[in-house]
C-alpha cells in the first residue's frame, strides 16, 4: 500500500480534507467529522498525524464495536469511492451507499452510548454534524436513491436514547476455568455469551455441584455421592450437556437491548 494511504483512499481524504480544513472531498470529510464527535477530535488527529494505523483501528473499538461492522465500514467506504468515480462519469447513476456509511457511523455512535451516557448537548451536537452540513444534504440529494434515509433511521435511534432507556453494561460473575472445564465448556467460550445465559448456565452448573445424597442411606452408591468442582456429571460427555443447557438458554432469551438499538 502506498505510504501516504492511510488507512484506506477514504479515510486519507477525509482526514486530509477536515484537517486542512479544505472543501475538497465533501462526504469523506463529513465522515471524519462525524467519527471526531463520537470518538475526540484531539485522539483523531493524534493518530493521523503519527500515520498510526493500529492506533485508528484500536481508537474505533474503545466502545466495543464488533470487527465484522469495522470491516463493512472499510468495504463500503471503497463502494463509496468506486460509486463516485461511476457517478462523475454519468450523473444518472445512483447509490444508497453513502447512507449505508453514515448508518455505521450511528451505530459507532450507539457503541458509545451503551458505556457512556450522552448528554443531550452530544447528543444535538452529532446529529447536527451527521444531517444538516448543506453541502452533504445536496450531494444525497443528487446521488442517493433514497435522500432520507439516514434522517429516517436516524429518528428512530435518536427517540430510544430520549426516551431514557437506561443503556447499562451488566458484566456477569463467572465461575472458575476449571469448572467449566468440568461441563464441557471453558471460559473463554463462556465470556462471548450474552449475560443472561451466563447467570443461567452457572445457576445449572452450581445447582449440580450442590447435590448431596439423603444421609439416611446405609450404602453409598454413585447417586449418593456430593459432586464437586471436580466431578463431571450426566453422560461422561459434558460437553454435549453444556451445548444443550446453552442452546435452551439461547432460545428462551429475548433478543435484547443491544440488538435492538443496532439493528432496529
Amino acid at each position: 500500500m502506498d505510504k501516504s494511504v492511510f488507512i484506506n483512499g477514504f479515510i486519507s481524504m477525509g482526514m486530509a480534507s477536515f484537517f486542512g480544513n479544505t472543501k475538497a472531498d465533501i462526504f469523506e470529510r463529513h465522515i471524519v467529522e462525524c467519527l471526531c464527535d463520537i470518538y475526540g477530535l484531539d485522539r483523531v488527529k493524534a493518530v493521523y498525524n503519527a500515520k498510526d494505523e493500529a492506533g485508528f483501528v484500536n481508537l474505533l473499538h474503545t466502545f466495543g464495536m464488533s470487527k465484522t461492522l469495522y470491516d463493512d465500514l472499510l468495504r463500503d467506504m471503497n463502494k463509496y469511492e468506486n460509486f463516485k468515480s461511476e457517478n462523475s462519469r454519468d450523473p444518472s447513476v445512483k447509490s444508497d451507499i453513502a447512507s449505508k456509511i453514515e448508518v455505521t457511523v450511528i451505530k459507532m455512535f450507539l457503541y458509545k452510548c451503551l458505556l457512556v451516557e450522552p448528554s443531550l448537548e452530544e447528543i444535538s451536537h452529532f446529529e447536527n454534524d451527521l444531517l444538516n452540513n448543506f453541502e452533504v444534504i445536496k450531494l444525497h440529494f443528487n446521488t442517493s436513491l433514497s435522500p432520507s434515509r439516514t434522517r429516517e433511521i436516524w429518528e428512530k435511534k435518536k427517540r430510544m436514547l430520549q426516551d431514557n432507556v437506561e443503556l447499562v453494561e451488566i458484566k456477569p460473575k463467572y465461575l472458575d476455568e476449571f469448572t467449566y472445564a468440568k461441563f464441557g465448556t471453558s471460559l473463554k467460550d463462556v465470556k462471548k455469551m450474552d449475560y443472561r445465559m451466563v447467570e443461567e448456565l452457572n445457576n445449572y452448573i452450581n445447582s449440580k455441584l450442590e447435590i448431596t445424597v439423603s444421609e439416611e442411606k446405609p450404602k453409598r452408591s454413585l447417586s449418593d455421592l456430593k459432586l464437586t468442582r471436580n466431578t463431571v456429571l450426566s453422560s461422561g460427555n459434558g460437553f454435549v450437556d453444556a451445548l444443550l443447557i446453552a442452546g435452551v438458554i439461547a432460545t428462551e432469551i429475548s433478543i435484547g437491548l443491544i440488538y435492538l438499538f443496532l439493528h432496529m
